[in-house]
């Protein structure tokens, strides 16, 4: 049932991510008519969907900065990217 990242694998924070942006996309959507066969609608409220959808796609671009900066060898990580040296001295204050 979980999406595929772009590596083919079955990804929870992707699923995740894609089940925010429709919620958050219907809410839009759905807060554009006041009334919808009788039944009333409330107001695009940009701080519920923001505190709904912001947190997941944090989730989704850490996840893959993570991927992308290491790899699992046997159960163990390895780092793929090494910062050069001014890369270094901004990061290390």
């Amino acid at each position: 049932m979980w999406l595929k990242n772009s590596a083919g694998e079955k990804s929870a924070t992707v699923t995740l991510m894609w089940i925010a942006f429709l919620v958050t996309t219907v809410a839009y959507v759905l807060s554009m008519f006041e009334e919808l066969g009788g039944v009333k609608l409330r107001p695009f409220d940009v701080g519920a969907t923001s505190t709904y959808f912001i947190p997941i796609l944090t989730l989704y671009g850490g996840r893959r900065w993570t991927s992308a900066k290491y790899s699992v060898e046997n159960g163990a990580l390895k780092q793929e990217y090494t910062p050069s040296q001014e890369e270094s001295g901004v990061l290390n204050g």
